[in-house]
């Protein structure tokens, strides 16, 4: 697989900067997402501390990339590690722009599940997993990954999470990424000198639940879900057969029909007497506020399959 590659865009390493046709600088996608409050926060952490981190950080993504284009020949616990993937290695720090505003470049590109389709991955080797502003990067990288390669798909966006002080993966974790309309009002808002508002932050129940806990939480709600949808059927479909057997027991004056394994039941017609609590409230707005009962509804959650 051959990714497009434009040799417009040069990075300067020393400055670790983008500049498109020797001369225009261009923004970092990191550095355009905490312009715009989208990155992680480490405002409260001393450089002392950021700075030897940021260096062992750079040093398991050069572990992992060498391994990946056969320039390292030193074995690690991490690199057998990350061999257990099975991942299929396309190129490293990939270079991605809009022309205008951002570069950047994708720290592992993969192939995907068939020859047309890619997986874009990003190595994160900080203490706390960052899901909203991974989130953002990758879907900033898939939009112009597409972009550049028109006739490749990005299948999957996914973080390897490394500790990197026990230089053990935390997890390879799949990633949703910001949609292009997302990036697209990014991207204006930085061209019209504003501040781009998040306001589609949806927290992942990763962050509320133990791993354990939310595997089966879902899979419970799955099965719920299914077997709901299974009794709507298998109601919807049984419901003539049911009138029919109704207008005969009614006809017949029998209470009771057996079948194989059960009975059937006639629960007799009846009415009943009601309150029509709109034509009260109306009629008669006093009364109404003397009768009316106001009682607490508990909360709830509901569960919706996206797939």
């Amino acid at each position: 697989m051959e990714l497009y590659h434009d040799n417009r865009v040069y990075f300067e390493p020393t400055s670790h900067s983008y500049l498109l046709d020797g001369d225009v600088l261009l923004q970092g996608v990191t550095e355009l997402m905490h312009k715009h409050n989208l990155g992680a926060d480490y405002s409260n952490i001393p450089k002392a501390k950021l700075e030897p981190a940021a260096a062992e950080g750079t040093a398991i993504h050069k572990e992992i990339q060498e391994y990946e284009k056969g320039e390292s020949f030193f074995a690690s616990e991490l690199i057998d590690e990350y061999k257990k993937l099975n991942l299929k290695f396309v190129e490293a720090e990939y270079p991605i722009t809009d022309y205008e505003i951002i570069a950047s470049a994708i720290d592992c590109v993969y192939e995907g599940s068939a020859p047309n389709k890619v997986k874009l991955v990003d190595i994160k080797t900080t203490l706390k997993y960052h899901r909203r502003p991974l989130e953002w990067q990758l879907g900033i990288y898939k939009v112009y990954f597409e972009k550049m390669n028109p006739s490749l798909e990005v299948e999957e966006c996914l973080c390897l999470w490394i500790d990197k002080k026990a230089r053990k993966i935390n997890a390879f974790q799949h990633v949703n990424p910001v949609t292009e309309d997302e990036v697209k009002a990014l991207l204006d808002a930085e061209r019209n000198g504003e501040i781009y508002i998040d306001t589609n932050d949806i927290p992942d129940l990763g962050e509320v639940l133990a791993p354990e806990e939310a595997d089966e939480l879902v899979a419970n709600a799955g099965k719920i879900a299914e077997l709901e949808n299974t009794l709507k059927i298998l109601k919807e479909a049984s419901e003539q057969i049911r009138e029919k057997l109704l207008e005969y027991m009614v006809e017949h004056n029998l209470t009771e029909i057996s079948c194989p394994g059960g009975v059937f039941k006639l629960k007799a017609a009846y009415s009943t007497t009601r309150v029509d609590s709109k034509a009260l409230k109306s009629l008669y707005p006093a009364v109404y506020t003397k009768v009316a009962k106001e009682s607490e509804v508990k909360a709830s959650i509901t569960y919706k399959s996206l797939q």
